[in-house]
């Protein structure tokens, strides 16, 4: 029994291998993780963006929706008009100067904004105890065509650096 096998000298003993290098993983699997994690970065800068965007279409769409109701009553307001129109300056341009102008100023801003427009006389509309319905429901059509044709672009350069 002391027989041996033929192949049993052949045997070599069990050498560990070395320890696991320490980055743990291979390299271009690092590559992988730095690409993904610059584009969830790049998903999440977007998305703030369209954030930012939407909220400020908010403001112009709000105002929109605000003189169709104020159309929609049944005595049309100039004064709330004008107001209107100046919150939604203040709201895109909170240091404009059209927000401490005086009201042939703020006329001639409006008329400048489009000259196919022919705007009521605001003095006397704003600050007669009982405008003239006529001129309120002109006013109200201006101030409508004027706001459908506004965009954040122009609303944040054009009263931003009006020259009053």
């Amino acid at each position: 029994m002391t027989e041996s096998h033929p192949l049993l000298a052949e045997l070599a003993d069990i050498i560990e291998t070395d320890a696991a290098p320490a980055m743990g993983i291979a390299p271009g699997w690092w590559l992988v993780l730095l690409f993904a994690l610059l584009a969830a970065a790049a998903v999440v800068w977007l998305a703030k963006q369209r954030r930012q965007q939407l909220q400020q279409q908010q403001g112009l769409l709000a105002a929109r929706l605000e003189m169709q109701q104020l159309l929609a009553s049944k005595t049309i307001d100039p004064a709330a008009i004008n107001q209107l129109l100046k919150r939604l300056i203040r709201h895109y341009a909170p240091n404009s100067p059209l927000l401490s102008c005086s009201t042939e100023d703020w006329q001639q801003f409006l008329q400048a904004q489009d000259t196919t427009l022919a705007w009521p006389d605001l003095n006397r509309l704003l600050y007669q105890p009982t405008p003239d319905s006529a001129d309120a429901k002109h006013f109200a059509e201006c101030a409508k065509k004027w706001l459908d044709q506004q965009s954040l672009q122009q609303l944040q350069q054009g009263a931003g650096g009006a020259d009053v």
